[in-house]
């Protein structure tokens, strides 16, 4: 009698021992577990490389300040360093980027070429921010630019990003969505470094320079970190139940 109440159980628990199955979902849950674990510290370190470029970065702002026509200047090497530059602006050259914000108001970027002292060469210099009139829309705020020669200080930064847009804009527009810096520099026959000078400080001139802060992504990187860590823990969690109550169920037919 006692084996015939034997034949009727699984066959996995008549052994009482994990069945084929239960170790490919062990296998399989252990390995999502490494996985998911695995890509956690991989944005870990990610966030952990931005951090240090960050104060990479604050340390670029203290340094002393480079001397735009006299010091070699890397973009790669000496992005986001202070630099300074003495010469002559070009208004006739300036152009507009449109929809461009400052504290989350659309406005206009100013970009004005200055030639470089005792050099032939120009920098493109990011000046300033100005509000957009929605009335009438091609028309520019006032604002005031030095003439002769100044001296502007700044930090190195690389060329305006590029947005989408459904046409190019053409060589001679003065308001445009985006600017090619070597279309321009062969539009108006100038030779113009490859990195723009983002003007800093409050120059009482009309142009906003509230710039936003540099965005590494650090906080994206720890984000995905949590998310990922979250499913190494949800997957152990169910691993954990899953041999719970096998082991139990186990236990229950030996004990039989």
């Amino acid at each position: 009698m006692e084996g015939q109440i034997n034949s009727d159980l699984p066959h996995g628990d008549k052994k009482g021992l994990l069945g084929p199955r239960d170790l490919l979902v062990i296998v399989l849950g252990l390995l999502v577990m490494a996985i998911t674990a695995g890509l956690g510290r991989w944005q870990l370190d990610r966030a952990h490389e931005k951090a240090a470029l960050h104060r990479q970065l604050d340390q670029r702002e203290i340094a002393v300040p480079l001397q735009v026509g006299k010091d070699a200047i890397d973009l790669d090497a000496d992005a986001w360093r202070r630099a300074q530059v003495r010469g002559v602006y070009a208004p006739a050259m300036t152009v507009y980027l449109q929809n461009r914000q400052q504290d989350q108001e659309t406005g206009f970027w100013v970009l004005t070429p200055l030639k470089i002292a005792g050099s032939n060469d120009y920098v493109m210099v990011l000046r300033g921010w100005i509000p957009r009139n929605f009335e009438h829309m091609d028309e520019i705020a006032r604002y005031r630019t030095p003439l002769g020669q100044t001296m502007v200080d700044g930090l190195v930064a690389p060329p305006p990003s590029q947005w989408f847009s459904f046409f190019p804009d053409p060589p001679q527009a003065v308001i445009r969505q985006n600017i090619n810096m070597e279309q321009y520099a062969r539009f108006h026959h100038i030779v113009l470094l490859p990195f723009v000078l983002r003007q800093s400080g409050d120059l009482n001139d009309g142009l906003g320079r509230r710039w936003p802060a540099i965005n590494t992504g650090i906080a994206t990187n720890y984000g995905y970190a949590l998310q990922w860590f979250a499913m190494c823990a949800t997957a152990g969690a169910l691993l954990a139940y899953f041999l719970f109550r096998r082991l139990r169920r186990t236990r229950g037919v030996v004990a039989r």
